[in-house]
């Protein structure tokens, strides 16, 4: 380097740090009765920084201060200005204010009201957080964001208005907080942060129709939640979404959905009824898990995968449709059911271990010659199986324990006719003790001498024409025509 470039580097950084000196330089501190500010002499503002009267009941902000003949409009509250004031009830803030920073009043147990002016566009992070008895909240008309933990754990809200021009609610934004029965969001909102409505008294959201983003957990665990007016599309939805929202009979999913993440409706106890979005072409993992009321879903034709125990513990769940392009199904994903008959689709290859484990009503299962492979207890625990068809002329894998003891036992494997002795050598399958067996399921009959003549109808009577005679030299039943 030339020493040219050496002196205007030199210079540069010297202009800088005096630049940033004066800067300094313009901030000063001044306090009244009740407060203390900073303020800046050259930008002409100031700032609320701490507070005097920690006992204060009431307080106001005032709108300037003058120091020297010098007026100084107070367009900001500090960080943790005004916080932990436990005795305080009121706060007046001036239109003059246009930003109030982090923590500003949290912790205020008492706090009952609060209007924030006009001209603030944004609640920073915890604000209002722990104000306990805050029950009347009015947002500013140009507001357009709430902050990460905003009013969480303010557990007395009973009015709250959504400005038309709020576009983000943040994590954690209502965590644990106590609103108006219904909340309608407003058409601007495109994104609702992680837990921003986690375990909440609302009854009934209404989300609007082009939300970007729902976090994780936004709206989990609702204590009082008996409905959700899904949004027509939406970006994303993430994990446990709507996860242990217990009085929740019904959900209409959105119609077009960019991705869902694993547990969004879990332990939803009283689900009954899914509309499933079409947009959609994997069921997440444990979308459904616990979900005991769950009896009524369809699944469109174009999903091809069902993840893991998605729909484990639906004691209600006793028929499902099997969609045309499913190929895989998930470890456990039906575990713990009620389903009876099962007819898998053509076109499915995997089952995973457990898939089907534990539901007492299945008496038969068929399955696709597209299988490729059955996994660990996929049929386990289900002993009133009586018929297994696999008309694959190559045996799938199969798991040792892929069936119940009793179901190789007792069950008839039914398998093409020049497979039968693969399906006896083939791991897993050499376990059913029938295969292919067409018993008609008389075994055996107490024949006395001299009834060779008797002749019995198809309903067991005796009858004098045709129908069942008793041959007792060959111990055989003939039917007679």
């Amino acid at each position: 380097m030339n020493m040219n470039a050496n002196i205007k580097i030199k210079t540069f950084v010297l202009f800088l740090v005096a630049g940033l000196c004066g800067l300094v330089m313009q901030a000063a501190e001044y306090s009244d009765a009740n407060f203390k500010y900073a303020y800046n002499k050259s930008q002409k503002f100031a700032r609320v920084e701490s507070t005097i009267k920690k006992t204060a009941t009431s307080l106001t902000i005032p709108s300037k201060i003058t120091i020297n003949g010098v007026s100084y409009p107070v367009t900001q509250i500090g960080a943790y200005a005004c916080s932990d004031l436990q005795k305080l009830k009121s706060i007046t803030i001036p239109s003059s204010v246009t930003e109030i920073r982090e923590g500003a009043f949290s912790n205020c147990f008492e706090l009952t009201s609060v209007k924030i002016p006009a001209n603030v566009t944004k609640i920073e992070n915890d604000v209002f957080s722990m104000c306990l008895k805050l029950k009347e909240v009015s947002l500013p008309k140009n507001l357009t964001e709430i902050g990460e933990g905003a009013f969480m754990y303010c557990g007395s809200i009973e009015i709250i208005n959504w400005p038309s021009k709020l576009a983000k609610v943040g994590p954690y934004a209502f965590n644990g907080a106590k609103l108006p029965l219904y909340v309608e969001l407003p058409a601007s909102c495109v994104e609702i942060g992680e837990e921003a409505f986690r375990a909440t008294d609302v009854e009934s959201f209404k989300l609007p129709a082009k939300v970007n983003n729902i976090g994780r957990m936004a709206f989990a665990d609702g204590q009082k939640l008996l409905g959700i007016t899904m949004p027509t599309q939406v970006g994303t939805i993430g994990d446990f979404a709507f996860f242990g929202n217990v009085f929740v009979v019904d959900i209409v999913m959105p119609q077009t959905i960019g991705r869902m993440g694993e547990h969004v409706f879990q332990r939803c106890d009283k689900l009954n009824k899914v509309t499933w979005s079409p947009s959609l072409t994997t069921v997440p993992a444990y979308t459904f898990f616990e979900c005991y009321d769950l009896e009524w879903i369809t699944l469109p034709d174009n999903i091809t995968s069902i993840g893991e125990s998605a729909f484990g513990e639906c004691y209600s769940l006793k028929e499902f449709h099997f969609p045309a392009s499913l190929k895989t199904i998930g470890p456990d994903a039906f575990d713990d059911d009620n389903l009876g008959e099962i007819v898998l689709n053509a076109g499915l290859t995997t089952i995973g271990a457990g898939a089907f484990n534990a539901n007492s009503r299945i008496t038969s299962v068929t399955i696709p010659a597209s299988v490729k492979e059955i996994g660990a207890r996929a049929f386990d625990n289900n002993p009133h199986i009586e018929v297994v068809t696999c008309p694959s002329v190559t045996p799938p894998i199969l798991a040792e324990d892929g069936f119940h003891m009793l179901t190789y036992a007792s069950a008839n494997l039914v398998v093409p006719a020049q497979s039968v002795m693969a399906y006896k050598r083939a791991a897993g399958w050499s376990n059913f003790q029938r295969i292919n067996d067409s018993s008609t399921g008389i075994d055996e009959m107490e024949i006395q001498d001299g009834d060779s003549t008797t002749l019995y109808d198809l309903q067991g009577r005796r009858s004098s024409g045709k129908g069942i005679h008793v041959d007792s030299g060959s111990r055989k039943l003939i039917l007679r025509h």
